[in-house]
C-alpha cells in the first residue's frame, strides 16, 4: 500500500472534515462559556414564627439580577433562591432590619450582580388575649309606672383577641346597639351584638350577649284590680 498516496488522496476532504470538527468543538465550548444575565423576584420567608407573633416584612419580595454560564442558567429556577429569616427567638413585639445578602441562599455557581433592596425591615407584633367586662348603653326613658327590678348581662365578661399594643388599654367592651327603655313594658330578653372596633381582631368566645331585663309594671297591676 502506498502510504503517500493514501495521505494525499482526498486531502481536501479530510482537511474540510478536520476544520468542521474544530468549528463544532469551538461552538460547543463557546456556548458553555457564554455568560447570561437574568432577573428574578424572590419572596421573603420567615421561619420558626410563634403562633402568638404576627410578622410583616417590608418589602415582601426582593429583586435579583444574576449571572452565570448558559449551561448553569438553563437549569436555574426561582425555587433555587431562598431568603429566609429565622424568628425563633422573637416572642414579643419588636422591629429590626437585616441585610438582604446575609439571608440569601443561592447556587454556588451563580454570581449575584445586584440585590434590591439591600435591607429588609421586619416588624413583629405580639398577639394578646384579654378578658374584659361588657357594658350596655341605654337610651330613652321608662314609661310612667314601670320600674326595673333587675338587669342581667350574659355573659358579663368576654375574651378579646388582638395585638397587645392595641388591647392593653381596653378595659371594657360596649354593646354595638343601645337599648331603648321607652319600649320596655314587660320582662324582656334582648340579644345585643358587641362593638369590636378597630383594635379588637376578634372575640374569642362570644360576639353577642343576652340582656335580661325584669320590670315591675304598676299600670298592669291597676288594670287587674
Amino acid at each position: 500500500m502506498d502510504i503517500k498516496k493514501l495521505i494525499v488522496n482526498n486531502s481536501g476532504l479530510k482537511i474540510t472534515a478536520l476544520l468542521l470538527a474544530i468549528l463544532v468543538w469551538a461552538l460547543i465550548s463557546g456556548k458553555e462559556r457564554t455568560f447570561l444575565d437574568k432577573s428574578l423576584e424572590i419572596e421573603v420567608e420567615n421561619l420558626n414564627v410563634s403562633k402568638m407573633i404576627d410578622v410583616r416584612n417590608r418589602p415582601e419580595t426582593i429583586r435579583l439580577k444574576i449571572k452565570g454560564t448558559s449551561k448553569e442558567m438553563g437549569k436555574i429556577t426561582p425555587d433555587d433562591f431562598k431568603l429566609r429569616i429565622d424568628m425563633k427567638d422573637i416572642n414579643e413585639s419588636t422591629r429590626f432590619s437585616v441585610f438582604t445578602e446575609d439571608y440569601l441562599e443561592y447556587p454556588k455557581d451563580i454570581h449575584i450582580e445586584s440585590i434590591h433592596p439591600k435591607m429588609i425591615e421586619v416588624t413583629a407584633r405580639e398577639f394578646f388575649y384579654k378578658e374584659v367586662p361588657v357594658r350596655i348603653l341605654y337610651t330613652g326613658r321608662l314609661a310612667k309606672g314601670i320600674s326595673i327590678i333587675e338587669r342581667k348581662i350574659i355573659p358579663e365578661k368576654v375574651r378579646i383577641f388582638g395585638y397587645r399594643a392595641q388591647l392593653i388599654n381596653i378595659n371594657t367592651v360596649f354593646g354595638a346597639e343601645k337599648i331603648d327603655l321607652s319600649k320596655i313594658h314587660s320582662n324582656t330578653s334582648l340579644k345585643i351584638p358587641l362593638n369590636k372596633g378597630k383594635e379588637i381582631l376578634r372575640f374569642d368566645d362570644f360576639e353577642n350577649v343576652t340582656v335580661n331585663i325584669s320590670v315591675e309594671n304598676i299600670n298592669a297591676k291597676r288594670k287587674k284590680k
